[in-house]
């Protein structure tokens, strides 16, 4: 590790970096702590374990214990038995405060230079910590650290008992790195990365704790304050509130350069006869990713495109090396064909790390190859990697992996579903090869503007990546962290590292979109240039979702019609009915084709938690019967407020908003809702340029 690392935050080699199995439970010596012989524990969780507070300030290193749930003792003595915590076994206890407990990675340090910087604080509260924030001054330096030193990017849960026995921790603000809490009883939480113990369904009391908070559980009582360092008046809310995206890290050139030259230029370059496969304008397959007539929309690509190339290396260098990834344990990419994944696993073969990539499809009777398999196939042997292809077709799995993902995965929908089957027969693969983690290209879509919204309002795109970013963590993060862990196996998004996402983020759209239909177009020319050196066949393949390239869409439907629901419209009934589906569930059918036992059960959707934001338009009809097929339902039908005595209207932008609330109004009688009349401002550029009031007002 360079000696840069700490001051400036720069990326060198982290082959220092000890793994967990080493650090675990170590009271690490305190140079520059307050007070001589002053000493602080180090812990380091595994994959599989969680932290049990209780009451008093007593921390234990907890796993859960599958004896418990067997019927037998899993031959275990009678001590361990006693230990046993609501389904957890206890692996470790943090007997001397203050401690450092910790998961993950961090880009730019290691866990022992944090550990070392955080006993230098001392704990005192008297906000004596070298920093002039009188707004802090109530917090203790343990908090004030948790809000201003792991402000790396990364994938990590730092937590730290303070000499007064109060526990606080976060994790990464994007939320790579997820963590559910649950209250056990008589003041003893829970926090892990999935549920466990005698309450193994996510819906059982567990609930996710907001990356971008910090959570405190009080020392006497035990009682769980989620956001403790967002109360006070508007001016301390403004500053103790974790930030949305990490500061940037910077790769450093000599490393990325050195790693590059490894193995020199890995790739075989296309065929020179014959049309790319999967490019995006087939009429124009040499300048797709050029603008032509318009060089200010090209102007900084290239050190563009450079900066982001060597971002993916020292995001991807980080990550193996922090898992000491070898031939025997290699790096795992969760892998579709599709440029980020694509990018991925080019990064990894392209700098000599060992690397396996992963397909999963649905290939049942009847059912078409999916359309990720040959394109994946092709691409990982082209690039010269390992390729592993989970074929299902017995519906019998389908129904097992549901269930599974019932229990663990957060607001679980017929949509999530779609997407979380492939990434979970993929893991499964790299699982049984002994992958040590698994890489994945979430994030992308927000950064690089991927979505069709982005191109569609491009003058918004950087908004609508931040609002993308800002929910991430609650559509997908947890969801593929749940998904992955299920057959432990760690899951990283180097998109979303310090390396890459605030420097991506803060590119111009014009780089990121071309006029027309070419999204991640920087992302492209890197894989292209001159670092990397991609051939061009394989970062051309138009975008296409994972339930559909997978074809588990297909499986979703023939789902309905296995479980006796139906042919149509049912996906979503069946996805809710796996969760409760008796495992001797007979399939028998009757010679008319009914079920010969009945059909499956269907439970009844979630309570309503919706509100829909009607606008007249056909989107909002169609997001509102939308949603009602995915059991999603409303509390109310939301208009537009009427204009107020402050707002500068035309009489045409008035009649304009009473025509909108005249048609919310009707739609909200129409499908059995209340209307709620407050409504909200008007937002608009449309309705905006009508009241002739500028855009920045915020109407």
């Amino acid at each position: 590790k360079s000696s840069e690392a700490r001051g400036r935050r720069h990326f060198a080699f982290f082959s220092s970096s000890a793994p967990p199995t080493q650090t675990r439970g170590r009271n690490l010596p305190s140079e520059g702590a307050r007070g001589p012989g002053r000493r602080m524990a180090l812990h380091v969780l595994g994959q599989d374990e969680s932290i049990a507070v209780a009451p008093g300030g007593r921390v234990r290193i907890v796993a859960p214990d599958h004896a418990s749930t067997s019927g037998g003792d899993g031959g275990r003595d009678a001590a361990d038995r006693i230990e046993r915590l609501h389904g957890y076994v206890v692996r470790g206890e943090v007997t001397a405060a203050p401690a450092l407990i910790a998961r993950g990675l961090v880009e730019g340090t290691t866990w022992e230079d944090l550990h070392a910087d955080l006993v230098s604080l001392g704990d005192d509260d008297n906000g004596d910590d070298g920093d002039d924030d009188d707004d802090d001054a109530d917090l203790s330096s343990a908090a004030r650290w948790l809000l201003r030193r792991p402000s790396h990017g990364g994938c990590f849960v730092a937590a730290v008992l303070d000499a007064r026995g109060t526990f606080r921790l976060r994790t990464d603000t994007l939320g790579r790195c997820p963590v559910l809490m649950r209250d056990f009883g008589g003041g003893v939480w829970i926090l892990g990365s999935t549920p466990g113990g005698d309450v193994p369904h996510v819906r059982d009391g567990w609930r996710c704790h907001h990356p971008r908070h910090v959570l405190a559980i009080d020392p006497i009582a035990g009682n769980l304050d989620p956001t403790c360092t967002v109360r006070g008046d508007a001016r301390s809310r403004a500053t103790r509130r974790l930030p949305l995206i990490p500061p940037n890290v910077e790769p450093c050139t000599s490393a990325t350069d050195a790693l590059l030259a490894f193995r020199g230029s890995a790739f075989q370059p296309d065929a020179p006869t014959g049309a790319p496969t999967g490019r995006i304008d087939p009429a124009n397959p040499e300048g797709v990713l050029t603008v032509g007539d318009d060089p200010e929309w090209d102007e900084g690509m290239d050190a563009a495109s450079d900066r982001l190339a060597r971002g993916l290396v020292a995001a991807v260098h980080h990550i193996a090396t922090h898992h000491r990834c070898t031939r025997e344990r290699p790096l795992g990419v969760l892998f579709s064909g599709g440029v980020d994944s694509t990018a991925l696993l080019a990064v990894a073969v392209r700098i000599g790390i060992p690397v396996v990539a992963a397909t999963a499809g649905w290939t049942g009777e009847g059912t078409k190859e999916p359309l990720d398999i040959s394109p994946a196939r092709a691409a990982a042997a082209m690039l010269g990697a390992r390729f592993e292809l989970e074929d299902v077709s017995d519906i019998r799995e389908v129904i097992d992996a549901l269930r599974a993902l019932h229990r663990a995965v957060h607001g679980m929908d017929v949509v999530k579903a779609g997407v979380a089957l492939p990434v979970y027969f993929a893991a499964r693969a790299l699982a049984r090869i002994r992958c040590a983690a698994a890489l994945a290209g979430g994030g992308s879509e927000e950064v690089m503007c991927g979505y069709a919204r982005h191109s569609a309002r491009p003058r918004d795109a950087q908004n609508l990546g931040l609002s993308g970013l800002r929910s991430l963590h609650h559509r997908d993060l947890q969801r593929d962290s749940a998904t992955t862990t299920m057959h432990g196996l760690p899951t990283y998004q180097p998109f979303l590292g310090g390396l890459v996402v605030e420097f991506a983020q803060n590119l111009p759209t014009r780089l990121k979109l071309k006029p027309g239909d070419v999204e991640k177009r920087v992302l492209r020319v890197a894989l292209e240039g001159p670092l990397l050196r991609v051939p061009r066949s394989l970062t051309r393949r138009p975008k296409l979702a994972a339930q559909y390239g997978s074809r588990f869409n297909v499986a979703l439907q023939k789902l309905g019609k296995v479980l006796g629901l139906g042919a149509r419209g049912v996906s979503s009934d069946a996805v809710a009915a796996c969760e409760t589906l008796p495992r001797d569930f007979s399939f028998e059918r009757r010679p008319d084709g009914g079920m010969a036992r009945g059909a499956a059960i269907v439970p009844p959707p979630p309570p309503p938690a919706w509100a829909l934001l009607y606008t007249s338009g056909h989107n909002s009809a169609a997001a509102y019967h939308t949603s009602v097929l995915q059991r999603r339902r409303f509390v109310c039908v939301v208009a537009f407020a009427r204009a107020t005595d402050d707002e500068i209207v035309t009489c045409e932008a008035d009649e304009d908003a009473a025509f909108l609330r005249r048609c919310a109004s009707r739609f909200a009688h129409a499908v059995g809702l209340p209307l709620w009349a407050p409504g909200v401002p008007r937002y608009t550029r449309r309705v905006a340029r009508d009241a002739g009031v500028s855009g920045d007002s915020g109407v």
